[in-house]
């Protein structure tokens, strides 16, 4: 079995086959990022595709290390062009009469999941946690993916499960 480095270095060297198998085994872990990240399926899905576009214009940078590592990088480097791109501007309009929103009582369930649970938590957690829970990154990995410290990355995780465990650990209220 060929290893990723291996792989990838076939890829610079324009081989779209290797490149197909770098896609296959490491396209659950980038559209479950991209998904949690975003908190949807397609536009999750959309940051995926373009996060493997971009990996295979840039290839031939892959420098070593681990290659879902390099991935999950790009990966969070698309998510931020989106969001940055796609930032709504909000108006308030001061004379607006708010209607409260009324859920019918078969919706009402205390029990989170995991997609609300993560809603929950700051950016910081939520990126952190996603890329190093869900992903399956070392802590080390994402600081490296996201460009923040260390011990920055270690204290959005374990503030991040922390709270997840929290939320889903609320009795149900009757």
């Amino acid at each position: 079995m060929r290893t990723d480095p291996d792989l990838a270095a076939e890829a610079a060297r324009g081989s779209e086959a290797a490149f197909a198998e770098l896609v296959r085994r490491h396209q659950g872990r980038v559209r479950g990022m991209a998904r949690r990240l975003t908190g949807s399926a397609s536009a999750g899905d959309d940051i995926a595709q373009m996060t493997f576009l971009t990996a295979w214009q840039k290839i031939g940078t892959y420098a070593g290390g681990t290659f879902s590592a390099w991935i999950c990088a790009i990966c969070w480097r698309e998510f931020l062009q989106v969001r940055r791109r796609t930032r709504p501007e909000i108006e308030f309009d001061e004379t607006a009469e708010i209607i409260p929103f009324e859920r019918p009582s078969d919706q009402q369930d205390d029990r989170m999941d995991l997609s609300r649970a993560l809603e929950t938590l700051s950016e910081a957690q939520r990126v952190c946690v996603v890329m190093c829970v869900a992903a399956g990154l070392s802590h080390r990995e994402a600081a490296e993916a996201i460009g923040w410290p260390l011990g920055t990355v270690k204290s959005h995780v374990l503030r991040g499960v922390e709270a997840l465990r929290k939320h889903l650990a609320k009795p149900k209220v009757a």
